[in-house]
């Protein structure tokens, strides 16, 4: 991600027969949290490595530390941050896989072929629009309004010719 956010696989899918994808986050402070979303078939898990990390799930804060874990329920909204002053290490697993592997890859494509390189770039929103969208079965953004912003700005992204990564 453009503020030094890396999404490490580990276990990929592949490796699981599709059960699951397991992946390590490294994130700095401020990094760019997804907005609140739902996973419409999976389980999201976290257990911090590193730091402290806070997780929102149905509406309710939670500050994780080392050793400490959340699991998010299937259809559950939820979002994650990084407000601890350092940056944080993050196990997580998506249960069954589904396609959050090919989701994470193609956010780096786009991201990387429109040459977006910071937080504050304006095409930034417009590319993980597109991408979201993709990936309906994977991750749907929870709100009304959040799903109608991640129409709009795909498609002015389109309108604009902002690459979207490779197909």
């Amino acid at each position: 991600m453009p503020e030094g956010s890396t999404y490490i696989v580990v276990t990929p899918t592949a490796d699981t027969q599709g059960d699951s994808v397991e992946m390590e986050f490294v994130l700095p402070v401020g990094c760019i949290p997804p907005p609140p979303h739902v996973h419409p078939g999976q389980v999201e898990s976290y257990e911090v490595i590193e730091g402290s990390f806070d997780v929102m799930v149905d509406g309710e804060w939670k500050t994780l530390s080392p050793g400490e874990s959340a699991s998010v329920p299937v259809g559950a909204m939820h979002t994650f941050r990084n407000r601890s002053g350092k940056t944080v290490r993050v196990r997580n697993w998506h249960r069954p896989a589904k396609r959050f592997e090919q989701f994470i890859e193609r956010m780096h494509e786009s991201l990387a072929e429109a040459g977006i390189r910071r937080k504050r770039d304006p095409r930034l929103l417009l590319c993980l629009s597109a991408v979201i969208l993709e990936y309906p079965e994977t991750l749907v953004p929870a709100r009304g309004r959040d799903r109608a912003a991640a129409r709009l700005l795909a498609g002015l992204g389109r309108l604009m010719d902002v690459p979207r990564g490779s197909r």
